[in-house]
């Protein structure tokens, strides 16, 4: 898998008609959608502690998707609507993550706690970067079945 731009992750306070402007305006479809734990949040986005909110991804193929993460309306003064972070696909995954290290000392590795996912963050010109060294689709939906 080459590094490239997997999917941009937007905050919306009204996803609803977010995904349905990528939908029927943009013509994108949805390929998944399941529920990000209040912790993953905390650490990746800075959020104060929550119950967590709901995931959509959109898109074809495995690049070029948009994530849209709906702000529970509680969180919305502390997580305003708009670009929330990048998101690379690794090839080389313990490479990237040293070569990161060089210019940030908050890289963080994290338990996703999803099958097939490995996954790592830092923060470059105010944006957070995320990182996958594996995405194995099937593994998450199994997972988001599961749970």
């Amino acid at each position: 898998m080459p590094n490239q731009l997997h999917h941009v992750v937007m905050l919306s306070h009204s996803a609803t008609r977010f995904i349905g402007f990528l939908t029927d305006v943009v013509g994108m479809d949805v390929q998944h959608s399941f529920r990000v734990p209040g912790q993953i949040l905390e650490t990746t986005l800075g959020w104060p502690p929550s119950e967590g909110a709901d995931v959509t991804i959109l898109g074809s193929g495995m690049a070029g998707l948009v994530e849209v993460l709906d702000v529970p309306e509680q969180l919305r003064t502390a997580a305003p609507e708009g670009l929330a972070a990048l998101s690379f696909l690794a090839d080389d995954y313990g490479t990237m993550q040293d070569r990161a290290r060089q210019f940030t000392d908050d890289v963080t590795v994290l338990d996703t706690g999803v099958p097939g996912v490995d996954l790592f963050i830092c923060t470059m010109g105010g944006v957070p970067m995320e990182f996958m060294g594996s995405y194995e689709a099937e593994a998450m939906e199994a997972s988001a079945a599961d749970g």
